[in-house]
């Protein structure tokens, strides 16, 4: 029993001096942040600002024509003000809709950019693998704590735009 207790032990002291190298790396970040990401994110973020100005246009509209309405309260009639109110809440309706729509094409345009530049992107994080001698790669969005020797994020974009 002595035996097999410190052949075990013996073996668990061996596993626990082969050291596994894990890196922590914000692929997406790294992606976006690097010049070829920079350059293909430039007509999508004109996109997204054009929806984001036409979205702050419309709801100027509609505080103008609330606030018109709070003004016009108390002349108009009852079916008239019961109108407007159904109109405002119509119209708010709309522009949440309009917001919820430009987010979901937001995050469409930065998928598509994503899978384009992905391809090439993995080849680069092979080869930091195999240089670093890397055992593990972990999303950094999935650790809750990584020592900054570990995040290989500024790497891999410092790579990925030397391979550009």
């Amino acid at each position: 029993m002595n035996k097999i207790l410190g052949l075990v032990l013996g073996m668990l002291l061996s596993m626990s001096s082969y050291a596994t190298n894990v890196a922590v790396i914000d692929f997406r970040a790294a992606l976006l942040q690097s010049e070829r990401g920079l350059a293909a994110s430039v007509e999508p973020r004109k996109q997204v600002l054009n929806m984001e100005n036409q979205l702050n246009g419309a709801r100027k509209e509609l505080d103008d024509f609330a606030q018109e309405l709070k003004r016009e309260e108390l002349t108009l009639a009852p079916e008239e003000y019961k109108s407007r109110v159904q109109e405002l809440n119509q119209r708010d309706a709309a522009i949440r809709n309009m917001g919820a729509n430009m987010q979901r094409q937001a995050k469409q345009m930065e998928q598509k950019l994503i899978d384009s530049l992905s391809p090439d992107a993995e080849v680069v994080l092979k080869k930091l693998i195999e240089d670093k001698k890397l055992d593990l790669v972990l999303n950094r969005q999935l650790s809750l704590y990584a020592n900054k020797g570990v995040d290989l994020t500024a790497e891999f974009v410092k790579r990925l735009n030397e391979a550009q």
